[in-house]
């Protein structure tokens, strides 16, 4: 199993991060998260508040 991953480590880690992305994607992009992205998009329009 360790010679496989060697010998195909661009293919594992191509796979591997493609993967972690997709996860990532449907966590950040979930129906419960609107409420928060709605509240994080307006964050640059934002003036200065110190």
């Amino acid at each position: 199993m360790m010679t496989w991953l060697s010998n195909h480590a661009g293919l594992t880690g191509l796979l591997f991060f493609f993967l972690v992305f997709c996860g990532i994607a449907v966590w950040a992009y979930r129906p419960s998260m609107k409420k928060t992205l709605e509240a994080h998009k307006e964050i640059p329009l934002r003036g200065d508040e110190a």
